[in-house]
């Protein structure tokens, strides 16, 4: 039982994280704002983590598949998808700490440009970036988990109960009811060729 619910708590927590920092990375990190000649106001561009960076999302969907491939592997393959899970979740970590940071001036004109480009950002311009602490540590404290939750399952994983090993026994029951059953007809067609009533009892 303890097995079972040690195994329930860590792919709960898994797929919380993962699903938490891939919808973390869905929030404004940071905004963008450029100012421009009157009568127009100043342009606002939020900016997703998503935006800044592609590796929290990718280590978010990495960590969600990886709970599918723990319910499925065993052995040598579960401590492996563990071992992959803490390192997606250390990636995560990292570079959500680095996308906290406000991006420079030069990289805030091209996300401008390529996002807004009815907007007109001269190479003088210094767009003001505005960046949010909350969702990259967040994003950080998702990813510090899922290190943890990797490295229970490469360590703990091999103790805990096998999905596939499940319907091992019963295929094998399957497959010696299916050869009982192939014999017994066997006999039966025998018995009708050599002009004998199976269906006759024994006085």
């Amino acid at each position: 039982m303890r097995a079972r619910a040690e195994y329930a708590t860590v792919l709960v927590l898994q797929v919380l994280a993962g699903a938490a920092a891939l919808a973390l990375a869905t929030r404004t990190w940071q905004t963008v704002t450029t100012l421009r000649p009157h009568p127009f106001r100043p342009d606002v561009l939020p900016l997703a983590g998503r935006v800044l960076d592609a590796a929290p999302t990718a280590c978010a969907l990495v960590a969600l598949a990886g709970a599918v491939a723990v319910v499925a592997t065993r052995g040598w393959a579960r401590r492996g998808v563990g071992v992959l899970v803490a390192v997606a979740g250390g990636v995560l970590a990292e570079r959500s700490i680095a996308a906290a940071a406000a991006v420079g001036a030069g990289r805030a004109r091209e996300l401008v440009r390529a996002r807004h480009p009815l907007v007109s950002v001269s190479a003088a311009a210094r767009p003001h970036v505005t960046a949010s602490l909350l969702w990259p540590t967040l994003s950080a404290a998702a990813g510090a988990l899922l290190v943890v939750v990797g490295v229970a399952v490469a360590v703990r994983g091999t103790r805990w109960s096998e999905l596939s090993s499940r319907y091992d026994a019963p295929r094998a029951q399957g497959s010696e009811d299916g050869s009982e059953r192939a014999r017994a007809e066997a006999s039966l067609w025998s018995a009708l060729e050599r002009g004998e009533d199976p269906t006759d009892s024994p006085a």
